[in-house]
């Protein structure tokens, strides 16, 4: 996908340059898009541990952060049940509950969500550029409000999450779980959802200044910080919209288009296609690095535990005193 994705990246980049456009991408930008991403799916991984932390079963913060991190490469499975399956089972691992795996991983990702439409929402209200046109097969084009499809994904996530709804919902589910009733999800709460949306704005945020990185890294020098808001806002918007379409593995094609359509607000669309596709890159390989980094701080942890390649030891208990 990798390769997919910066092909792409090149062909887009040659199609500007034959216009006589230059497009050069500066390293450094690119880099620090990356590692603003990284730090956004660290700051989610606390989250997570939040979450984890009102089950009956907590587990530690390396260990939660490890888990939502490695599980974040199963959303390019389509469908995105390969991120539960694995997050959970890094967290039974850590020594949580089943089911309380499986249902802080469902609440964490619908409260991340929720937030991030609530930060779209607030991004393009602060934004002189509210709507875009759509070309709509017989209709032409047509005016498209960025702000009431915020809105609408707002209300949505907000309604899944709020504590009379989303026990009601996961009780349908856990229908089939052995294990899984309600003692076994976290405790639900007004407070926590609250938490959640704040601290998970913060987390778009850093999404929001990867993309403004990706775009310093194509030249585009020409962007103000008061042009933030509409960026992190596209952001948030796309990658709650590649969330919707389920079908779609991470989100691919569905998340780009919105986002460059999106970025149209601030940006002639050769280049928000471009930008697009480069956050997409950018993304990807701090995804794959940050969870070998996870992968192999997790393996030296279980070492230091007494964990070795091929065998188990198990330390001696303490002598009483």
């Amino acid at each position: 996908m990798v390769v997919a994705v910066g092909w792409h990246v090149v062909s887009i980049g040659s199609q500007l340059q034959a216009r006589g456009e230059s497009v050069e991408i500066d390293a450094g930008w690119a880099v620090g898009s990356a590692l603003a991403y990284v730090g956004g799916l660290i700051g989610a991984g606390f989250w997570f541990h939040r979450v984890m932390a009102a089950s009956p079963t907590p587990i530690g913060a390396g260990a939660a952060v490890r888990a939502y991190v490695i599980s974040h490469l199963g959303k390019y499975v389509p469908g995105k049940a390969m991120v539960v399956v694995i997050r959970a089972g890094l967290a039974c691992k850590a020594g949580a509950r089943p089911a309380a795996a499986v249902f802080g991983t469902l609440y964490e990702t619908l409260v991340m969500m929720a937030s991030g439409a609530v930060v779209a929402l607030i991004g393009f209200a602060l934004s002189p550029a509210r709507e875009v046109r759509l070309g709509l097969g017989p209709l032409g084009e047509q005016p498209v409000s960025l702000l009431g499809l915020s809105a609408a994904l707002a209300a949505l996530f907000l309604g899944v999450t709020a504590p009379p709804v989303f026990p009601r919902l996961a009780g349908l589910a856990s229908a089939t779980l052995r294990g899984a009733g309600s003692g076994a999800w976290p405790r639900l709460s007004s407070q926590l959802l609250g938490v959640g949306l704040i601290w998970n704005a913060g987390v778009w945020l850093l999404m929001g200044v990867s993309q403004y990185a990706a775009l310093r890294a194509l030249g585009v020098s020409a962007l103000g910080w008061e042009q933030m808001p509409a960026i992190v806002a596209a952001v948030a918007l796309a990658t709650v919209a590649g969330f919707v379409v389920a079908v779609a593995p991470g989100g691919l094609g569905v998340r780009e288009w919105v986002l460059w359509t999106s970025l149209g607000v601030v940006l002639d669309h050769e280049r928000a296609v471009l930008a697009a596709l480069l956050l997409r890159l950018t993304w990807l390989i701090g995804e794959l690095a940050a969870a070998v980094a996870c992968g192999v701080l997790g393996w030296r942890s279980g070492r230091s535990r007494g964990v070795e390649t091929g065998r188990l030891t198990i330390p001696s208990p303490p002598e009483s005193p």
